[in-house]
């Protein structure tokens, strides 16, 4: 297995990205302590950055996407929960796709 230069550079920043983003977390929280702002923002963090990414493939690739999203969001909302609603929206998609949607 080899990976060009470009693929491991990407990869290495992506990595220090991650790294810078998680000190910061931490110095804002030594700094500002427990403030209600700085806990909302980490309790909404990974929603958002799970809507981001699926925003892409629900905008280009069509119905099956978009009847997964919806099927996730409903069995999340109704379960309360990140696992059903991503097994949900796995089984939707896959459900979709076999009846013929593209």
């Amino acid at each position: 297995m080899s990976a060009s230069p470009e693929n491991l550079v990407a990869i290495f920043v992506m990595a220090l990205a991650a790294m810078a983003a998680k000190g910061g977390g931490f110095l804002a929280m030594r700094w500002l302590g427990r403030h209600r702002f700085i806990l909302a923002v980490l309790d909404h963090a990974p929603g958002a950055v799970l809507v981001s990414a699926a925003v892409v493939p629900i905008v280009n690739a069509g119905g099956a996407f978009v009847a997964g999203a919806i099927v996730a969001a409903v069995v999340t909302r109704t379960f309360g929960g990140f696992t059903p609603g991503l097994f949900a929206a796995v089984g939707a998609v896959a459900l979709a796709r076999w009846a013929g949607l593209p």
